[in-house]
């Protein structure tokens, strides 16, 4: 599924409907770029669940600040800009953790979204930074006996001081917790709800 279409539209605030182009490669993932016209999204997904290969626990997204959406599709005069400014990585784990929430019957709800902290986003500004430590873990116990769920992102305004060249600007890009993964704890799936207890860590990276 087209995840990181969702993201982009929370990161930025807009209501705009990128296209998305979803790696199988990771060498490939790393050297795409999101683009801001047409907006294009890319997306991969990695870290399978240990015990379940077809389940993995971690969606990487790229893509492109408010704005640079802004520039790319300007309003008409005197109409709001179609992005409304940048969010964060958090605000998507956010979101999703309230959408599927809200999605499950209550009577299958092994957990409450109260039950998991959504931690602020690890940023960095430079993509060896955002690449490692990988693998990347999602979830992880906190010393309040809590499941977190993290993010890692980065994020490069299109600044001129910046120096990079512009293609490499304007970009958010986030680490997230896979929303299938996120789906299986909530519900206590059992292979996922037993990983996610016993693989979370206590100490974040």
């Amino acid at each position: 599924m087209e995840y990181c279409v969702q993201a982009q539209q929370i990161i930025a605030g807009t209501e705009l409907e990128a296209k998305s182009k979803i790696h199988t490669e990771f060498e490939e993932f790393v050297e795409s770029k999101a683009l801001d016209k047409p907006l294009t999204v890319q997306q991969y997904s990695s870290v399978p669940l240990p015990g379940d290969e077809t389940m993995n626990t971690v969606l990487s997204c790229k893509m492109k600040t408010a704005e640079r959406i802004n520039t790319a599709y300007p309003s008409a005069a005197g109409e709001p800009p179609v992005a409304d400014g940048d969010g964060s990585c958090q605000a998507v784990h956010r979101a999703w953790l309230d959408k599927i929430a809200n999605s499950i019957p209550s009577g299958e709800l092994a957990l409450s979204p109260g039950e998991l902290v959504v931690d602020d986003e690890d940023l960095t500004f430079i993509g060896p930074m955002w690449l490692r430590p990988w693998p990347f873990e999602p979830l992880y116990r906190g010393d309040d006996n809590r499941l977190h769920i993290r993010t890692r992102a980065l994020y490069v305004p299109f600044s001129w001081w910046i120096p990079m060249p512009d293609r490499f600007k304007g970009t958010y890009y986030c680490h997230l917790i896979a929303p299938d993964y996120l789906e299986a704890i909530l519900r206590g799936d059992s292979s996922a709800a037993k990983q996610g207890a016993v693989r979370a860590v206590s100490v974040k990276d």
